[in-house]
């Protein structure tokens, strides 16, 4: 499997994850933790793509260094985007922080579950 099938197949996790916590935020803890759980795990999925877009803007071939740069570069920017998302989230009068922060725990463990679709 290709990088980019493995970066789809993890978001594709991702979305699945938020989703279903959401749902289950929906029926155990109303539509305010329904929101905080879509605000949660889309953080996660928003920050992947982010990174994601910024390794593959390097093109095939480049020279090792330029491809380390983007990688670094694009892991800081991730970093930094995720701690003030959350930061933002946080401060929001209409999110409940336990369900924001299970689901972004959540999403986050997508990485986990597509190795085995890696190989």
């Amino acid at each position: 499997m290709g990088a980019k099938q493995v970066t789809r197949t993890i978001l594709l996790i991702q979305l699945l994850v938020t989703l279903s916590g959401a749902t289950a935020a929906l029926a155990f803890g109303g539509a305010q933790a329904a929101y905080s759980a879509l605000v949660g795990g889309g953080i996660s999925a928003l920050v992947t793509l982010y990174f994601a877009s910024q390794v593959f803007s390097v093109h095939v071939g480049s020279p090792a260094t330029k491809i380390a740069r983007a990688f670094y570069t694009g892991e800081l920017i991730k970093l930094l985007l995720t701690a003030v998302l959350l930061s933002v989230a946080l401060l929001w009068p209409q999110v409940s922080p336990l369900p924001l922060l299970l689901a972004y725990m959540a999403a986050l463990m997508a990485y986990w579950l597509a190795l085995p679709f890696t190989f």
